[in-house]
């Protein structure tokens, strides 16, 4: 298989993964005394109504990727680069620093414009106590908008390697069906400095406001946005 082909698979198989994650809480087969919010009611109809915008969001995605490779792949990604463990995690920190300081001032921005609010992110909000397929439960406009953060960071290290977009695709998207799951995050996560848990997401959702940041809390903390 060609490095497109392999890109593609892991969306797939990540948000598969989120979804049958997503049905297991739903069914109650896990979770049930992990729940952030105890009261939360979440059944099966909630997530077959979800699934729609979700699956459409994962097509459009992998379309998104496939125009990306084809017309800017000798921009972005390095595919002779030889493996090393330390240009792997450096390339992946700085994207992922791009990454979340770019959806931080988006995703604040798309809160205080109210008409955004009301156009594009409301939809997201939707859910007031989120199960992991959420994170995909947005806006098309939203998500595509989302991708400048990494594709910046990108641009100015002169590409990075296939390895480090994978790596970048596994930890972020893992991570936002996490935040979304409604379920306690795990001790490693809580203990980490400037960790974005899954109490500091679900906390926005219930509040509607505040905690912008989703990766990382720096830019929340600085700014006094976190609740």
């Amino acid at each position: 298989m060609n490095h497109l082909s392999l890109t593609i698979l892991l969306i797939v198989l990540i948000n598969l993964s989120g979804y049958i994650y997503s049905y297991l809480i739903v069914t109650d087969k896990i979770g049930l005394s992990k729940q952030i919010q105890p009261n939360a009611d979440k059944d099966k109809k909630y997530l077959f109504s979800h699934t729609p915008l979700f699956v459409f969001n994962v097509c459009t995605l992998i379309l998104f990727v496939f125009i990306g490779f084809y017309f800017f792949k000798d921009y972005i990604i390095d595919i002779e680069t030889s493996f090393s463990y330390l240009n792997l995690f450096v390339q992946l920190f700085i994207i992922l620093i791009f990454d979340d300081t770019f959806f931080y001032f988006l995703h604040r921005l798309m809160h205080e414009n109210k008409y955004i609010y009301k156009k594009i992110h409301k939809i997201h909000h939707r859910a007031n106590s989120p199960i992991p397929i959420d994170y995909l439960y947005v806006h098309p406009l939203e998500w595509m908008s989302g991708f400048i953060g990494p594709f910046i960071g990108i641009l100015l290290l002169g590409g990075v390697s296939i390895y480090a977009f994978w790596l970048y695709l596994i930890v972020r998207n893992f991570h936002e069906l996490d935040i979304h799951s409604g379920l306690k995050s795990s001790f490693l996560n809580r203990s980490l400095p400037f960790s974005g848990t899954n109490e500091h997401h679900d906390l926005h959702h219930a509040k509607r406001d505040g905690n912008y940041s989703s990766t990382f809390t720096l830019w929340d903390t600085i700014f006094r946005t976190k609740l």
